[in-house]
Order: C-alpha cells, then structure tokens, then sequence
C-alpha cells in the first residue's frame, strides 16, 4: 500500500485528501507545508523560467489546500481529526496516535481510506476491500441516520445481524414504525413472491416522532436510505425502490417516506459554485445526502443518542469498535509501508 506522487492533475479535495494520507504515513502523523512546497517546486506542472512565478504558482496551489482544510475543519468540527499549526506551519493529528482519537474521527478516517480503496488515483498495491470492509459503512450509517433523524435507525440492508429474510424483517420494521401495513405473503405479487429479495434496495430505515406519544399515523418523519461504498453509487438512487415497497408490498401505505445516500467520498471540484449546483442535483435525486462531510459529525450524534436517549432503537452500536479497528490497522499498514 504505497501511497503515489501528489496528485497534481485531480481536483483539490484529493489534494488535500493526500496531504491528510502524507501525515497519516508519517511515524510522527505530521506533514510540514516545507515539505509540500519542495515537492511542488520539483513538479514539472510548476516549473517555469520566472522564479518569481514559479514561486507565486507554488503559493497559490498551498493557499488553495489551506482553504480547502479550512472548510474541512469548519464543518466537522470536533469531528475532524487532522488540525493545521501556524506557528509550525505543519499538518498534525489531533492525538498523538490513531489510537486515541475519537470514534467520530475515526469515522472519517474511514471513510477517507474507503474513498481511495477502488480504482485508487493516490496508492498502489492496494488490495481489493471486503464485504466485511463494505458493511462498516452499514454500521456507520445506522448510527448517523440515527443522528441525523434524532430517532430510532434500522439496519435493514442485507446481510442483516438477524439473518431475516426480507419479508420478516419488513414486517417487524413497519410494526416498529407504528404506522403502514404489510400485505398477508399470499396477497403479494407471485412473481415477487417466487424471487429471493436480499433488502430491496433500502439499507438503513430511521424514524423519529415528536410526540411519541401520539400513536396515530402521519406524525412521523422516515427516511429510507441507501448506503454505497462503490464508485458506482451515482447509479443508486432509491427513490424506485420506495415506491416498489409502498406499491406491491404494503396494503397501507407510509404516508411520506423520505430518500436519504450515504456515501464516504467528498464532492470533488475546483470551482465552489459548481460544486454547490452539482450538491443540489445530487439532493434532488437522492434526497438527504450523507457524504464524507456530513457523516461523522451526525454518527457523533448518534452516539450521544444512545448514552441520552436509551428507549430508542439504534441497531448495530455494538459492532462500532470494529471501525475503529479497521481504522487503525489500515494506519499501520499505511505506515509500515511508508517506511
């Protein structure tokens, strides 16, 4: 797992996404902007006659990915694990050890390294993730759909924890929600009847009621979310796979259900403005949209759910620690081969 030359020709998130993997490989987790700026200066793309402009060239591109770590920090907050020193001028985690950060902060961690796992513009010998790798992402967005939806949040994507089949555990979740109802097996489709559904598309289902005590239909807001840990997650939209479920398997519908993705990439683009219309698109079509950004400050929402809100249903918090240690062997690893 080596990590390749800067990534000159990619937009700026993966710049900086390289200069977070140049501290994470470094025994010390620090990355000096010396370091950064020698690197630039011997790249052919920033060579040029004019010293002057060379020098003003190399500037601009550090400036660039200060400003870019500068929207990183501010908008997770707590959540980020990386800071920027101005004194030392020097990139550095925010614990002396991958080990001690918080488990929202691995979380990015997490979703930084499954960004770069398939068909990887910063390593090389990379190994190929496993189901098992895939489904941390299941788990981290249980628990932030939690937090985004302040309510009870289901893994519903299959393999789930139960081994259920669909059909069961769509039954258990609308008795949950307190509101729809199941067609009787022999009422659905038979030729739906006769195919083996793993989960229909819908990975993760959340709900929450401002009135739980209210038991009557229409005071609930639920979402149905898809998670994709793949490139192709642009091909995933689960707007289809709600109206199959509220079509031809629920003889009551859900009176609104919510889309929601869950992705670990950032959105990548040079131009702010272009990146915010191409944001809006993305929300039109997939609903709420959970990425890299957003993520890890909502799963620490979720987190604190379960400390302060035990009566709900968050499934999967048990198997957080499993991300973390993921977290800190792929760090090792990163490290080990660094040196």
């Amino acid at each position: 797992m080596q990590l390749l030359p800067y990534p000159e020709s990619y937009p700026i998130q993966v710049k900086l996404d390289w200069v977070e993997f140049s501290c994470l490989c470094n025994q010390y987790v620090t990355f000096r902007v010396s370091e950064l700026r020698n690197i630039l200066e011997n790249l052919e793309s920033f060579s040029s006659r004019n010293i002057a402009e060379e020098d003003a060239d190399v500037e601009n591109e550090i400036q660039k990915i200060l400003e870019q770590y500068k929207q990183r920090s501010e908008i997770l907050a707590d959540s980020y694990p990386f800071e920027f020193e101005e004194d030392s001028q020097c990139f550095i985690l925010k614990s002396e050890s991958v080990e001690n950060l918080t488990i929202d902060q691995h979380i990015y961690l997490y979703c930084l390294y499954f960004s770069h796992v398939s068909d990887s513009r910063l390593f090389s010998g990379l190994e190929a993730p496993t189901n098992r790798h895939r489904d941390l992402l299941q788990i981290a967005a249980t628990i932030a759909m939690a937090g985004y939806s302040d309510g009870h949040s289901i893994s519903f994507g299959w393999p789930r924890p139960d081994h259920s089949s669909f059909y069961n555990s769509l039954c258990r979740t609308i008795d949950l929600i307190g509101e729809g109802q199941v067609k009787s097996f022999q009422d659905i489709n038979l030729y739906l009847q006769s195919r083996p559904h793993k989960d229909a598309g819908i990975d993760v289902i959340s709900w929450s009621s401002p009135n739980p005590n209210d038991r009557m239909p229409g005071n609930k807001i639920i979402y149905f979310s898809q998670v994709a840990s793949g490139n192709n997650w642009r091909s995933k939209p689960v707007k289809g796979d709600i109206e199959a479920i509220q079509n031809y398997w629920l003889s009551q519908r859900l009176y609104r259900i919510i889309d929601a993705i869950i992705i670990p990439f950032d959105v990548e683009s040079d131009d702010e403005s272009l990146k915010r219309d191409f944001i809006s698109l993305i929300a039109d079509e997939f609903g709420v949209f959970l990425y890299r950004l957003r993520v890890p400050a909502y799963f620490k929402k979720g987190i604190s759910l379960l400390e302060n809100k035990p009566e709900l249903l968050i499934e999967r918090a048990d198997e957080i620690n499993s991300i973390s240690q993921y977290v800190i062997q792929i760090t090792e690893n990163l490290q080990q081969d660094a040196a």
